[in-house]
C-alpha cells in the first residue's frame, strides 16, 4: 500500500515537475509553485511552522516571479519518511518539518541528536546549533539532496509521575516507561530507573493499574493524553530538549531562480527561530494550565547525578553509529 501510494503521488504529480525550474503551471515562465508541510495537524506547531515559512517568504520576496506556496498538514503528503525521499528525488515535495531519527537512512549518526541527557538544557542545546555542532550531519544530508533551513523544536522532555520524585535515590523504585529505542532503554536504566519500554497507547493504563509509575514525555503529551488524571506530578529533569528541522529539497532549490533562493532561506531562517521561540512559550503556557485547572504539581530537580549516570551509555550509543565526534563536541560546547 505504501509503495502504492508513492507511484500514485508521483504519477498525479507528474505534471507539475514538467516544468522544474518555474514549477508546476508555468504557462508564461513567471509562475513557480512550491509544495510543503507537516505530517502533524493544522493546529501542531510543526505545520504552524511551515505556514510562518510562507508568511515570512512573501513579505521578504520581491522578485519577478509569482510564487505560490501549496502547505498539507495530516499526512496527506506522505509520511516523514516519503517526504524525504520525494525531497531528494526534487518531486512532489519541496520542505517538509522532519525528525533527525527520519535522516538516519541517508546519515548514520543522525539519531544522536534525540538521544536523552545529550544536552545540558536549552540554553546548551541553542548554542550547539549556533556553533555548528550537527553541521557534519548537515553537509551529509545536503549532498544527499536535502538542504537544512533551519531549526526548531526546543520543548524539553520531563518526567511525568504517579508519586514525587525528588532525588536519584527515587529511582530505583520507579517504574519508568520509555521509548523503544535501545539508548532511552540503556541511558534510563544507566542513571537508576526500572526502565521499560511499552506502547505509548498503553502507558495511560499501565499507570493506572500500578503496573507503572511514570514516563518521561513534553508537556502537549501530558496534557493531549491527559495523564495528568493519573500521574499529577511533573518533575524537571530536563532530560531531552526536542529537535525538528525545516527541510528543503536541494535539487529543486538549485532549479529556483536566485532570488527565491534567498528569500527561501532567510524566511526557513526566520520559521524556525519562531518555531522555537514559539514552542518554548506554549510549553509553559500547559503546564502553567494544568497546574491551575487540574492540581499538576511540579517539581523542581536537580539532574547532574542523573545526567553523570547516564551519560557514558549515550556515548557508547554515539560510538556504536559513529557519531562518538559530534557527542563529544557537544559536551565540549560550554
Amino acid at each position: 500500500m505504501k509503495k502504492f501510494f508513492k507511484v500514485a503521488l508521483l504519477a498525479s504529480l507528474a505534471l507539475l515537475i514538467a516544468f522544474p525550474v518555474f514549477g508546476a503551471g508555468a504557462r508564461d515562465g513567471r509562475t513557480i509553485n512550491l509544495v510543503g508541510g507537516s505530517m502533524l495537524p493544522e493546529a501542531h506547531i510543526f505545520f504552524r511552522a511551515t505556514q510562518k515559512f510562507a508568511e515570512r517568504f512573501h513579505a521578504i520576496y520581491q522578485g519577478e516571479y509569482n510564487v505560490n506556496i501549496s502547505l498539507h498538514h495530516s499526512g496527506t503528503l506522505g509520511t516523514e519518511m516519503d517526504a524525504i525521499e520525494f525531497m531528494i528525488q526534487g518531486v512532489a515535495v519541496d520542505f517538509y518539518v522532519i525528525s533527525p531519527a527520519w535522516a538516519a537512512t541517508w546519515e548514520p549518526t543522525a539519531p544522536i541528536v534525540d538521544a536523552p541527557f545529550l544536552f545540558r538544557d536549552v540554553g546548551h542545546w541553542q548554542r550547539v546549533l549556533e556553533q555548528g555542532g550537527l553541521r557534519s550531519i548537515e553537509e551529509t544530508m545536503l549532498r544527499t539532496g536535502i538542504r537544512f533551513l533551519g531549526y526548531g523544536g526546543g520543548s524539553t522532555r520531563q518526567l511525568i509521575s504517579r508519586f514525587p520524585v525528588r532525588h536519584e535515590n527515587d529511582f530505583p523504585t520507579t517504574r519508568l516507561r520509555v521509548q523503544g529505542s535501545p539508548v532511552h532503554q540503556r541511558a534510563f536504566s544507566a542513571a537508576g530507573f526500572q526502565a521499560t519500554p511499552l506502547d505509548f497507547m498503553e502507558v495511560y493504563n499501565a499507570i493506572a493499574t500500578g503496573v507503572l509509575d511514570a514516563l518521561e514525555n513534553e508537556s502537549a503529551g501530558f496534557e493531549q493524553m491527559r495523564f495528568f488524571e493519573v500521574a499529577p506530578y511533573w518533575i524537571l529533569t530536563n532530560h531531552q530538549v526536542s529537535t525538528r528541522i525545516l527541510a528543503f529539497s536541494e535539487r529543486r532549490f538549485q532549479t529556483l531562480p536566485a532570488c527565491v533562493q534567498e528569500a527561501i532561506l532567510i524566511a526557513g531562517r526566520e520559521a524556525a527561530a519562531w518555531h522555537v521561540e514559539t514552542e518554548l512559550y506554549e510549553e509553559q503556557q500547559i503546564i502553567d494550565r494544568l497546574v491551575r485547572n487540574f492540581g499538576v504539581t511540579v517539581i523542581p530537580f536537580d539532574n547532574t547525578v542523573m545526567r553523570q549516570r547516564a551519560l557514558p551509555a549515550v556515548r557508547d550509543f554515539a560510538a556504536e553509529i559513529g557519531a562518538l565526534a559530534i557527542f563529544d563536541q557537544i559536551q565540549a560546547i560550554e
